[in-house]
């Protein structure tokens, strides 16, 4: 649940964080990974709060780093990889920093200020980073898709959706995520043909068009990584993990296309690094998304553990392959932050019921 009353955002929090009480709560486990999607880059002037409210404004990156430092001991990545294939031990209060998706802007805005604060972050790319060509993420792109022009036919050309169906009333966010989890149920290619049918039709122009209009209006925003960004990041000293091909809902994959889009993107992100990537990320992150199944392809993949979005309680099981991450948004407050990173906010879901 990402959603925080006011009374404990506004209220609690901050009174338990001026207190110092949160720096000293231990995380559940005996540590933490914090998992952000990038930082809004300063050149970049969009308000949609719906998307952009995966990302991270550059000061509160730098003061959430600052307090992980004062309060946490913030681990390297291989450290980490340590503890979970040797057995190694953690220091106490360890917390790992992971972000995901390889947009542009985790190397031109976020890894200068990982340098500045001295932190090193386990990134996790699509294999769409192992190629030269400029892309996107294909559920943002259509979401600009369908505010620009309604899908109208291209829609009847998807599968059903798997749950309950959308009707007329259905807010514009739940109407892209119904089309997203329809999409999903496609193998790649075959969406990614679909995917060029809907950018020729909100475009009105030729499908061989270079890049899309949202990927010019601001690059760093929205562009992902390409070869030689995802290389450099990796030799100013990140780790890179694999997040799958194509970014598509795992759970509505076929058991195919899901161990497709888990294997080679090991494979492919290896084979440009020409290193070892053993951490896997499941795109989305949350119970909806992904299950034992995903678990166990990304085991057989030969990962040596994978990590979720949301905090679990599957980490209580010590389950490599279900590790949880306290997932950072645009609107998340230091104290907030704090709360969650020490495992005061999940313990109060809990005695609640949620």
């Amino acid at each position: 649940m990402r959603f925080v009353s006011p009374l404990l955002k506004h209220a609690v929090y901050p009174a338990l964080y001026h207190a110092g009480l949160l720096g000293r709560i231990p995380p559940p486990g005996g540590y933490a990974v914090v998992n952000y999607h990038g930082v809004i880059p300063e050149d970049y002037s969009g308000s949609d709060n719906f998307l952009d409210g995966n990302l991270a404004h550059p000061e509160i990156f730098r003061k959430q780093l600052q307090f992980l430092k004062a309060h946490y001991r913030v681990i390297h990545p291989e450290m980490f990889r340590a503890y979970i294939e040797q057995g190694e031990p953690l220091p106490p209060r360890a917390v790992l920093v992971t972000c995901d998706d390889g947009l542009l802007n985790t190397l031109t805005d976020m890894l200068p200020i990982l340098q500045t604060e001295d932190v090193t972050c386990l990134f996790f790319a699509t294999a769409a980073s192992c190629k030269n060509d400029p892309s996107m993420l294909w559920y943002e792109e259509l979401y600009h898709s369908m505010l620009t022009k309604p899908l109208n036919g291209l829609a009847a050309q998807l599968p059903p959706d798997p749950g309950a169906q959308s009707s007329p009333t259905e807010s514009f966010q739940g109407q892209w995520w119904n089309i997203v989890k329809r999409a999903s149920q496609l193998d790649a290619t075959t969406r990614a043909d679909w995917m060029d049918r809907v950018r020729a039709q909100s475009t009105s122009t030729q499908i061989t068009m270079p890049i899309s209009p949202q990927i010019a209006s601001c690059e760093k925003r929205w562009r992902l990584l390409q070869l030689p960004e995802l290389k450099q990041l990796s030799q100013a000293g990140m780790t890179i993990g694999a997040h799958t091909r194509t970014h598509p809902i795992l759970s509505l994959c076929s058991d195919e296309e899901a161990r497709r889009e888990i294997q080679e993107s090991k494979l492919e992100i290896e084979r440009a690094l020409e290193r070892p990537v053993w951490a896997f990320a499941y795109p989305f992150g949350n119970p909806a998304t992904m299950g034992e199944r995903e678990f166990r392809l990304a085991r057989e993949a030969g990962f040596s553990c994978a990590f979720l979005n949301v905090e679990h309680s599957a980490a209580e099981s010590g389950d490599p392959f279900a590790i949880p991450r306290t997932h950072v948004t645009a609107n998340m407050t230091l104290p907030e932050f704090a709360a969650h990173l020490s495992g005061f906010h999940a313990r109060l879901q809990r005695a609640g019921g949620n």
